[in-house]
């Protein structure tokens, strides 16, 4: 079988393969033996792109070691890496933000009351976990991470906090 590209495809593909190389690496090496199967397969399927490089005009993504094409490193650092480190910074901040929301959400509502909400909305809670989300979407725009701290003895607090009410 043969597939014929655009030069922009190829440059397109190349890039896609070296994101999802990144992933399927870290996921490969540190969540399971299945996704280090798939990081194999990919990486040698990134390698075997490579080799046409030059062919597609493309040359500075490819490099040669040990004998075999790979993706070479100042292209990985320029290319590659900004868009991982951008990927990871937006799931950083979602997940956080709607991992903390949930939190502030269950302290406020009893499990009847989201049951209730959950009922009415055909399962969706996006809307009444929305502003929760929002303060801390505002909170990580506008100070990073520069607030968020780790409050030595917090279930102390939160129980002491409980009682007053």
């Amino acid at each position: 079988m043969k597939i014929n590209i655009t030069k922009q495809q190829y440059k397109d593909l190349i890039v896609m393969s070296g994101v999802a190389d990144s992933i399927f690496g870290l996921l490969g090496d540190f969540v399971s033996d299945d996704y280090k199967k798939q990081s194999d397969r990919m990486h040698a399927l990134e390698n075997y792109l490579l080799q046409f490089a030059k062919d597609f005009g493309y040359s500075e993504a490819a490099d040669m070691s040990d004998g075999e094409f790979c993706m070479d490193d100042d292209f990985f650092e320029d290319t590659i890496m900004p868009i991982t480190d951008d990927y990871d910074e937006y799931i950083l901040y979602t997940e956080l933000s709607n991992k903390l929301a949930w939190r502030d959400f269950r302290e406020d509502h009893t499990e009847e009351e989201i049951d209730e909400m959950a009922e009415m909305s055909a399962g969706y809670l996006g809307v009444p976990l929305y502003d929760y989300e929002k303060k801390y979407w505002d909170e990580f725009e506008e100070n990073d991470y520069a607030r968020l701290r780790i409050v030595p003895d917090a279930e102390k607090i939160i129980r002491k906090d409980a009682s007053v009410e």
